[in-house]
């Protein structure tokens, strides 16, 4: 993989952790108290449902990517890949910028 390809990979992946801080900070309140069929629903809240379902499907996808780098990967034995993958799936916004950093970044090959 080429130093550009490990950059944008690394940008792709601190897309979903951004998002997750942007769903902190929005507020909250607004989103679980509204209807989205109420005519009171706020015009940004059909447009966050949606975003919300699509980073879904884009974390699901970067979890795959990652998975399939991982278990592809004949630098690192069995044991740390069963360990990395318990951790990407159960903390995989905080968990895949870290591999990512470890296993493809710093990765010359």
């Amino acid at each position: 993989m080429s130093r550009a390809q490990r950059l944008t990979l690394g940008i792709v992946t601190l897309v979903p952790l951004v998002y997750v801080i942007v769903v902190l900070v929005t507020p909250l309140r607004a989103v679980f108290t509204t209807d989205p069929m109420s005519s009171e629903a706020p015009e940004w809240f059909l447009y966050f449902t949606a975003l919300h379902f699509f980073m879904y499907l884009y974390m699901g996808l970067l979890l795959a990517f990652y998975m399939l780098h991982l278990f592809g990967n004949k630098a690192i034995s069995r044991e740390v890949k069963a360990l990395w993958a318990i951790l990407l799936v159960f903390g995989s916004v905080l968990t895949m910028p870290l591999y990512w950093f470890i296993h493809v970044w710093r990765n010359r090959g």
